[in-house]
């Protein structure tokens, strides 16, 4: 029966285009392979184009490289740190040579001042645009002012200096490792310890709106509150090992980032000699209208309104994540904004309307929060790790990526045109592509134009084809790649002029695999007599069938059911059955149909035993049979599913087993000797060995017998025993046989005892 029916997505689309791809094949149903979430997109690759929180593929903001030469000559495996000055210009600390480069606002970059240590880690900059960097392992502080003027400003005993803040009062504070120590530094050479922490290290600092110092600590992970007087307290704990990361937006909120797990070390960046990168933040102070993802209405506030009470971020079942995000309120209630298991956030900022954007790795990827579990993919850069984050004039977002070091402008202006590859879609099987579709908003003077790609290989390489020409039909146009096992489709997202971005979401194929074989994995023959117990059960109806040609319904009003006699699991014993049962898999999930033959071991013909079983399973009464060895044959076929030439079979073929209905032959004889008897006994069956022998003398308790070799493994065996001291009158002995198959035999002898 071919069934037409609706290949739309969850919003409802396209009833007739599911009857056309219906005719491809003659299986009864195609494959629909759809993307239509945040989870079905995040796997492909986007370039210029961004994925908001709701799933919908939009235009990103224009992402672009920036030029700084130095880089390009000799590149920079890491770049940790990122501070801007009053007139806009980004500075950028790196590793391996403890460098700065500075890029002026729309300039080319160049090497602004070179430290000669390992590192610099953290930067930042005064009211007066006075730079100061932090390097390690040696635990400078340089001031650098003018035309890269710098000198030393303080130089603790402390090995690393993780973070960098200007107080309100233009001092400096200095989070360290490895005691714990935040410094005040008020002068060159003049420092004060504000805060002595009991964990090793520092690695975060920012100032809230009431100029209290928020910090984090790695060791137990704890986020303090540090008054102007140095008096702290803890606001989290959590249940990551480093707090890496500090926000506070200007309404007090604060948003840290966190990662590795209690009692473990975190991962540090690929080739990074020292310990893991750590940064913080500081926090704007201007307020601006908040970076715009495009296609994604959110209030100028970002707010997120949370209908349960916020439950602590470490209260969560499971083991822990490689890294969170959390946001702090003013009145001390936590909430896991963002969790991952695979990625690593490795830096943080504040957009102007108080979103959280994370850099993540790996690969490198930028997201902005906009609530718990409610994030967009902003871009996807091709680095390992997006290191750091800063926010410039306008808008701006400047990231710094490792591995390898380079800087980028994110401009809120959305782009002009974008890019979404999707991931690669496996049919299992050489597939026959049918139509695609989609589902998008286009503005006046926007566009998307979809194209597609197949091969035989699982990542796309010269073997596949050339991506095809545009497909124009949104409601389902005929794929032209040719057929292959694996496709792939490109969006590019176009917009002309001032006009709005198109927003695209979702996308559907329909394709139909070759039709494979099925594939017996193995068949099992049971002992002798075990079967499965049989029920009879109402038959549960083909949901397809339901769903193309209704319920049929009884006088009474109830549904049509029939009743069926079902195998259970429950195990019983039936003399003469014989039970098989077959392990089957069909690459397509195909109904399978299964036909029974079988053969004496001497024979060359199969004869039928059962036709069009639908369980893999079949009991058959062996004492039909002439004792004997026979083999069965199974033979799977997908013809429910697939009409005609179309259906494809496999056989498989039992190693030889015994039918032995007969039960031995046993002879008894007695010799009696005054007082005692000897009793012997000759045993034989007619196909098979003997098991095992008992003996009963005038009903009583039966006795094992053993037999004269001492193994009873023949088909043919004596026995004896020799009974003593015997009443006298009449006596009577019965023997009992028993072989391999379970058959039994009895012989007696009786005689009298003066």
């Amino acid at each position: 029966m071919r069934r037409c029916y609706s290949l739309g997505l969850r919003a409802g689309l396209w009833v007739a285009f599911g009857c056309a791809t219906a005719t491809l094949a003659g299986a009864v149903s195609p494959v629909l392979w759809t993307l239509e979430s945040f989870e079905d997109f995040e796997p492909g690759r986007t370039d210029g184009a961004a994925l908001t929180g709701g799933g919908e593929l939009v235009l990103a903001p224009g992402l672009r490289p920036l030029r700084v030469p130095p880089l390009e000559e000799a590149p920079e495996p890491f770049l940790w740190s990122q501070a801007i000055d009053g007139k806009g210009s980004l500075y950028v600390g790196g590793g391996h040579g403890g460098r700065i480069y500075r890029v002026p606002r729309g300039g080319q970059g160049s090497v602004y001042f070179e430290t000669g240590d390992l590192g610099v880690h953290a930067l930042a900059v005064d009211r007066s645009d006075v730079l100061y960097a932090a390097t390690m392992p040696q635990g400078k502080v340089y001031r650098i002012t003018g035309e890269a003027r710098g000198e030393i400003w303080y130089q603790p005993e402390d090995r690393y200096i993780w973070a960098l803040a200007i107080g309100p009062k233009g001092e400096v504070f200095a989070a360290t490792g490895e005691r714990g120590i935040i410094y005040k530094i008020t002068g060159k050479g003049k420092a004060e310890t504000f805060f002595d922490s009991e964990e090793f290290h520092v690695v975060s600092l920012a100032f809230d709106t009431q100029g209290n110092l928020i910090a984090g600590t790695d060791g137990r992970g704890l986020i303090y509150r540090i008054t102007p007087q140095g008096r702290a307290t803890v606001l989290h704990d959590s249940r990551l090992r480093e707090v890496h990361l500090i926000g506070v937006d200007a309404k007090g909120v604060i948003y840290a980032g966190a990662m590795g797990a209690e009692g473990e070390t975190p991962p540090p960046l690929p080739q990074l000699p020292r310990l893991p990168v750590r940064e913080g933040d500081g926090a704007p102070t201007q307020v601006q209208p908040p970076l715009p993802l495009p296609g994604a209405e959110i209030p100028a506030t970002a707010t997120v309104t949370v209908v349960a009470a916020a439950t602590p971020a470490q209260s969560q079942p499971g083991p822990p994540p490689k890294s969170e995000v959390y946001r702090i309120d003013p009145d001390g209630t936590v909430m896991t904004l963002w969790s991952s298991q695979e990625e690593i956030v490795h830096s943080l900022v504040i957009d102007t309307g108080g979103r959280p954007v994370i850099g993540t790795g790996e690969p490198g990827r930028i997201r902005v929060l906009s609530g718990p579990r409610q994030h967009s993919l902003l871009a996807r850069l091709p680095e390992s790790q997006v290191t750091s984050l800063v926010l410039g004039p306008s808008q701006q977002l400047f990231a710094a990526t490792s591995n390898a070091g380079r800087i980028y402008l994110l401009d809120p202006a959305t782009g002009d045109s974008g890019t979404y590859v999707s991931p690669t879609r496996d049919g299992q099987a050489v597939s026959r592509w049918g139509r695609i579709a989609w589902r998008a908003n286009l503005p006046q003077g926007a566009k998307i134009e979809l194209a597609t790609r197949s091969g035989n290989s699982s990542l796309p390489d010269g073997t596949w084809s050339d991506w095809s020409a545009p497909y124009g039909n949104p409601d389902g146009s005929p794929v032209t790649s040719p057929p292959g096992r694996f496709l792939q489709w490109r969006a590019r997202m176009l917009r002309t002029g001032s006009a709005s971005g198109p927003t695209l979401h979702a996308v559907s194929v329909a394709y139909v695999p070759a039709n494979l074989p099925p594939d017996i994995k193995r068949i099992t023959v049971h002992p002798p007599g075990v079967v499965r117990e049989r029920a009879r059960v109402l038959q549960e109806p083909d949901p397809l069938d339901l769903a193309f040609t209704g319920i049929r319904v009884n006088p009474d009003g109830s549904p049509a059911q029939g009743l069926v006699d079902v195998a259970t699991d429950k195990k019983i014993y039936v003399r003469g059955m014989r039970a098989l049962e077959w392990e089957v898999e069909d690459p397509n999930g195909d109904l399978l149909a299964f036909d029974l033959s079988f053969r004496a071991e001497d024979e060359t013909v199969w004869k039928p035993l059962a036709r069009s079983l639908r369980e893999p399973y079949f009991a058959f009464d062996s004492m039909q049979l002439p004792d004997g060895l026979y083999r069965v044959k199974v033979d799977a076929s997908d013809a429910p599913s697939n009409p005609g030439a179309q259906a494809r079979s496999a056989q498989a073929i039992t190693d030889p087993f015994l039918v032995d209905t007969t039960p031995p032959t046993v002879q008894v004889t007695a010799r009696r000797t005054g007082r005692e008897a000897i009793i012997e006994v000759s045993a034989t069956d007619g196909v098979g060995p003997l098991a095992r022998a008992s003996w009963s003398l005038d009903a009583a308790a039966w006795i094992p017998l053993p037999p004269a070799d001492g193994v009873a493994d023949a088909r043919a065996e004596t026995f004896s025993v020799t009974l003593a001291t015997l009443k006298p009158g009449e006596h009577t002995v019965i023997v009992r046989v028993t072989d391999l198959l379970g058959n039994t035999g009895a012989g007696k002898t009786t005689f009298i005892v003066e």
